[in-house]
This record gives structure tokens, sequence and C-alpha cells, in this order.
């Protein structure tokens, strides 16, 4: 869904949307099994953050996830872009 609204916001109305993935598992690199990672032919189309950014041994708590979302947020925010968080439980 994320997908077709990023078509339909740069069609309608010239606006990006960069998505930001809330799913727990998705920021672990190497476990793409399992996980439903987006494809990166897609992630070439559409700018998604919060995917392949810490290896699976590494602790990485909620309140750095966090942290992450709001700087990504307002970077994104900066750039004229539309934040969109999607996934997880």
């Amino acid at each position: 869904m994320s997908l077709e609204l990023a078509k339909k916001f740069k069609e309608d109305l010239g606006k990006e949307i960069e998505v930001i993935s809330a799913d727990s598992r998705q920021v672990y690199r190497y476990m793409d099994i399992g996980t439903d990672k987006i494809g990166q032919d897609i992630r070439n189309q559409v700018i998604h953050h919060m995917i392949d950014i810490i290896n699976p041994d590494e602790i990485y708590t909620a309140g750095q996830r966090q942290q992450d979302v709001y700087i990504i947020v307002d970077e994104i925010i900066s750039r004229g872009n539309i934040p969109v968080i999607v996934g997880g439980t």
C-alpha cells in the first residue's frame, strides 16, 4: 500500500514519500528469510529507512530506535518529503 501511496502522491501532488520500516526484524542485516523485506529494486524506486541497519549480534534498543526514527523523520521533512511509517506488529 505504501508503494501505491508513493506513486499517487508523486503523480498528483509532486511530493515524494519516504518509507520508514517499523518492523522489529527488518533492521537486521542478513535476516532476509522470514522478515519479508522489500526488494532492492523497489527500494531504488521509493526510499526506505530502518532496513538492514545493524548486525544480528548487535544490541539495538527501543530507545535507540525511537531516537533514530525521530532524526529520520526530521531529515525527510527538511527535504520537503513526506515520512510514512509502515509495518511492524
